[in-house]
């Protein structure tokens, strides 16, 4: 196999997640774990002829091997093409189509001729579509699954009506006289369990990697990357819920502290980009540890952040701006061996106020208070002004 196919991401690796390769490359094994089930299913099927050929009904048995082949054949003869296709396509549908509707084809003819079909079948069933769901379009398999849902329902009125004899392939009982299973059919149950077992394993292993994709996804659209703060959309979304709990209540208050470091550019253009990000880091850092647990900290953009105090004074929302204020301006960034000062500005704002009614006139305040403040010379903290929004 090919180390990477022409046009994939220069990283790609066939032990790297395939929850990032491509829709072709997931195909590929998908179809190779799929091409398991019927190679089992045909090893189990002649251990049994051999050890007790008495208790299969050969009329079916030996079409049943047939289509197992078949299916091996026709998979591996599709893996072999999607092998060569993968250099100049990211894409199969006929393939992928193949894949569901035989393995669920196989599946159900199995489970039904040796009347396994509302247990081992059904749960092979079930774990199949949890791995495919991961690898293969949701569309696709949520059709093969309601095809199941109607086979299934159609085994139970056989089932009930006595139309047609259980277990067609077993030609009596796989129970002896003693009460114990016959050995071909532990033979088989066996291999069927260790199937069973693993794609369970497998089957696992999807699930953990759609948590982890899940958590992550959560954390890129909540989280900013560098500071590990709330970035502006979560931020704004947290204000908009503190807002409509303090006027549901009718007498809550919601504190907002803008900041801003001052001179960033300098900082970048004198120590470089990697200087400023640490320089972000730590302020951001002395924000966390200033604030109480259901504060929200947030990176506003840039090199502006801001702080979300709920149930807190004006005068309060001060003393905390100055806390941190100060601790900035005297906690200097070790960068390549050399010490850069920061400093940053601070503009503090409270709702309720005059003019400030909503949200976005409380950020407004907010932000004309931190302005205030860099035009009197940074390092300090200005507080908004009645109808400064």
């Amino acid at each position: 196999m090919d180390s990477k196919p022409a046009n994939a991401p220069a990283d790609f690796s066939w032990f790297s997640n395939p929850l990032d390769w491509r829709t072709i490359d997931r195909l590929i094994l998908l179809g190779s774990l799929v091409m398991l089930a019927p190679g089992l299913f045909g090893l189990a099927l002649v251990a049994a002829f051999y050890i007790t050929p008495d208790y299969l009904y050969f009329g079916l048995a030996r079409p049943l091997l047939v289509l197992y082949g078949l299916h091996v054949l026709l998979l591996g003869g599709f893996l072999y093409a999607a092998l060569r296709r993968r250099q100049h396509s990211d894409d199969w549908p006929v393939f992928e189509n193949f894949i569901i509707a035989s393995f669920l084809f196989t599946v159900l003819v199995t489970a039904w001729l040796t009347g396994t079909h509302f247990a081992e079948g059904l749960l092979l069933i079930f774990l199949g579509i949890n791995i495919t769901s991961a690898l293969a379009n949701i569309q696709k398999i949520r059709k093969a699954y309601l095809w199941g849902c109607a086979v299934m329902a159609l085994f139970a009125v056989i089932d009930f009506s006595g139309a047609l004899p259980a277990a067609p392939l077993l030609a009596k009982p796989m129970v002896g006289p003693d009460g114990q299973l016959v050995l071909g059919w532990l033979v088989i149950r066996v291999v069927l369990a260790a199937i069973l077992l693993a794609i369970s394993a497998i089957s696992m292993a999807a699930i953990n990697r759609w948590v982890e994709r899940e958590n992550l996804y959560r954390e890129m659209s909540t989280i900013d990357g560098l500071t590990r703060l709330t970035n502006r959309r979560s931020f704004i979304e947290r204000g908009h819920s503190e807002l409509s709990r303090a006027q549901r209540t009718g007498s809550g208050s919601v504190a907002c502290v803008m900041v801003d470091l001052d001179h960033f550019k300098k900082i970048n253009d004198t120590w470089g980009h990697h200087a400023g990000d640490a320089v972000l880091v730590a302020a951001s850092a002395i924000m966390m540890s200033s604030a109480r647990q259901y504060d929200e900290v947030g990176r506003y953009g840039g090199e502006e952040f801001a702080l979300l105090l709920p149930g807190t004074t004006l005068e309060s929302a001060v003393c905390v701006a100055e806390r941190i204020r100060e601790r900035i301006a005297t906690t200097p960034v070790a960068v390549d061996g050399k010490t850069i000062p920061m400093t940053a500005s601070f503009g503090v704002a409270l709702y309720p106020a005059p003019g400030i009614e909503t949200l976005n006139d409380l950020l407004k305040a907010a932000d004309k208070a931190l302005y205030e403040a860099k035009e009197a010379g940074r390092n300090c903290v200005c507080t908004a002004r009645p109808d400064a929004a």
